[in-house]
């Protein structure tokens, strides 16, 4: 076979790669002198080669690999001294949540430690199978797969700064996600654990089964609200109710779900009509609070919580403690092996499957996107999104 030259367009492709610009596609030549094709995707094709050329023509790829690693100083500089820098302007440029930002700063200090002496222009895909048999070999299919994107992403920052060529992370095949091994939570095992709760668990409980809303935002939400504000969840009643044809209306809770803080449909604003009134005004008791969902703490440390801004607010990891406990001396789960027992978490699930089965779509109500929300604009410029008005009823 005549021998596939190179276009200027095509003079940064490794040693013995070429692009066949009839076929679209790459090709490899061989020691043999064979060629082989290796498809359409540039950056797969360049980190086979490569790997081809280290292995096949191992003096060729060693002159030129030497070559790369040399700094200005004339010193062999390898990956790992650049991951601290690389993870800053990561912070810099995302600004992720507090808790993510502790998980990156944890795989950044593990990266460190896998490449402090592996040239960025070495790293190949035994690398990422190397790193992921090193520190991660007994994690689940979801969680290989959040460490491989997080070598993705370090990867493509390194490009960008020309650390790298190619990204090897995105060579790597995701693995199938196991399926959900936690039980729904069935509305008799929640009722038997209503009956028994404490009445902020009960508020808490309830707030969720009719917002379809976690644990995090079920703690936030406050009495009353002057307007709606971002991150704030809170009611905001009208001076008089407004009547429509599904009932009374008495005002607004607005919900910001940090999940999917930087969507749009990550603020919601419910109706609050019969039954969400009845909770709130369930809830208040002699206690002094701000927040729907409280308690006063058996002893009262000076620090709070990262997500609990007054005493008396019910920490979310709180929230799913007391739930699981009462769930276990009810004993409504016993049959089930403890990971397969329903969390306070899956009163979500429990919420969205009861308004469904009421031909109530709860997509827009539990923050994703539905085209049948309604999207209402406050004075701060806020995007909220209202959903119908809508209520749990049961029988």
């Amino acid at each position: 076979m005549a021998d596939v030259r190179k276009s200027k367009h095509t003079k940064s492709l490794p040693e013995h790669l070429y692009f066949d610009a009839r076929r679209g596609n790459y090709r490899i030549k061989l020691v043999d002198g064979r060629y082989k094709d290796l498809g359409k995707d540039r950056e797969e094709a360049i980190s086979i080669t490569k790997e081809y050329n280290r292995i096949a023509r191992p003096k060729i790829a060693a002159s030129v690999e030497k070559l790369l690693r040399i700094d200005e100083q004339g010193t062999d500089t390898c990956f790992g001294f650049h991951i601290h820098s690389l993870l800053k302007r990561i912070l810099e440029e995302e600004r992720p949540s507090e808790e993510y930002k502790k998980t990156l700063e944890k795989d950044a200090q593990r990266a460190k430690q896998f490449f402090i002496n592996v040239p960025a222009c070495e790293i190949g895909l035994h690398h990422v199978n190397n790193y992921l048999a090193e520190f991660h070999s007994d994690v689940s299919a979801n969680v290989q797969n959040r460490k491989v994107a997080w070598l993705k992403k370090l990867f493509s920052y390194a490009i960008d700064e020309s650390l790298m060529m190619v990204n090897p992370a995105t060579l790597k095949k995701r693995k199938r996600k196991e399926e959900k091994k936690r039980q729904r939570l069935k509305l008799d095992w929640y009722q038997k654990i209503h009956a028994v709760a404490p009445l902020w668990l009960q508020t808490a409980m309830d707030l969720s089964l009719q917002t379809t809303h976690a644990r995090l935002e079920i703690s936030r939400i406050r009495y009353q609200i002057k307007k709606p504000t971002s991150k704030t969840c809170g009611c905001f009643w009208f001076k008089t109710p407004e009547i429509s044809a599904q009932g009374k209306t008495y005002g607004t809770l607005y919900i910001h779900r940090q999940k999917v803080a930087h969507k749009e449909a990550s603020h919601v604003a419910i109706p609050i009509g019969e039954t969400l009134k009845q909770i709130i005004d369930r809830s208040r008791d002699n206690l002094v609070s701000n927040f729907a969902v409280h308690r006063l703490p058996e002893r009262c440390n000076d620090k709070l919580g990262k997500d609990v801004t007054h005493l008396t607010q019910v920490a979310p990891n709180y929230i799913s403690r007391a739930f699981s406990k009462l769930r276990d001396e009810v004993g409504c789960c016993d049959h089930l092996e403890f990971s397969q027992r329903p969390t306070f978490h899956e009163i979500r699930a429990l919420a969205a499957h009861l308004f469904d089965t009421q031909g109530i779509d709860p997509q827009s109500r539990m923050a994703h996107t539905d085209a049948k929300s309604t999207k209402i604009y406050t004075e701060n410029h806020i995007d909220w999104v209202k959903v119908p008005y809508a209520e749990i009823k049961f029988k």
